[in-house]
């Protein structure tokens, strides 16, 4: 990459992180796969979990294994601070899932974007009634055996509020304001029901999102409305495709039809 790209990234608290992978990643990870329920998993996680088995990445630690952290003991804060300094100087922005639309208005400023370069609709969620809500207790337990991610997280949670109250609370208490309401409109005008459905109910492959399977909670997905011309269907489809489908596009479009 060119010696001034700008790298950024997005984090989210470990405990609903994790609560969302248990789910997400149960057939792929061992450790969850052989827990009965995260209830059960989080009584005493190290039952379940051996981290040289193939899959258990996604079990503890996920994203300071994404950001590709060296493995260290999270009771060596000063080698756990370094790694996160280090971090800090290679990426510009780390947005904060939990704060999703002041993380894209800050991305925006920080590259110059026009607002539409940000209206998004969320992706790779489930229906609320589909998540399950964590006690203060499983909260602490999460946080403690994810504790690098924990220690990632509180970092960049400082940072991330810095910059905001360097780009003014009022600016983006209206920047944010802005950004729903044109998602808002976008969503009446793009989709069937205004909203996410189903995802199995998606009956556009392209548009389909990927289903975790085994019990898992069913991932929403976004149907378009019938007769929208040519120009508000190509933007309107590129805003419902989710993630998967995206990345073979951006693939072939890089590499060629031969990459998918």
């Amino acid at each position: 990459m060119p010696s001034d790209s700008f790298y950024f990234s997005i984090a989210r608290d470990p405990a609903t992180a994790a609560e969302s992978a248990f789910s997400y990643y149960r057939s792929s990870a061992p450790a969850f796969r052989l827990s009965p329920s995260l209830s059960a998993f989080l009584l005493s996680p190290t039952l379940y979990y051996r981290p040289e088995l193939r899959g258990n990445h996604y079990a503890r630690n996920l994203m300071w294994f994404d950001f590709g952290l060296p493995d260290l003991p999270p009771d060596d804060p000063s080698a756990v601070r370094s790694a996160l300094l280090r971090l800090e100087s290679v990426f510009g922005l780390v947005l904060l899932a939990e704060h999703f639309d002041q993380s894209l208005v800050l991305l925006r400023s920080a590259l110059c974007w026009p607002l539409d370069a940000v209206v998004v609709f969320p992706h790779n969620g489930r229906a609320p009634v589909a998540v399950r809500p964590l006690s203060a207790a499983d909260k602490q337990r999460l946080r403690q055996w994810n504790a690098l991610d924990w220690a990632l997280y509180v970092h960049f949670n400082r940072s991330f509020w810095e910059k905001v109250a360097e780009f003014g609370a009022r600016r983006m208490e209206e920047e944010v304001g802005r950004l729903r309401e044109r998602r808002e409109a976008m969503a009446r005008r793009c989709l069937r029901g205004g909203g996410p459905v189903p995802g199995a109910s998606v009956a556009d492959g392209k548009l389909r999102p990927f289903q975790p399977g085994r019990g898992a909670a069913a991932v929403v997905g976004y149907a378009l409305r019938d007769g929208l011309g040519p120009e508000d269907r190509e933007r309107c489809e590129g805003m419902a495709t989710p993630e998967l489908q995206y990345k073979d596009r951006l693939e072939r479009r890089q590499f060629g039809a031969a990459r998918g």
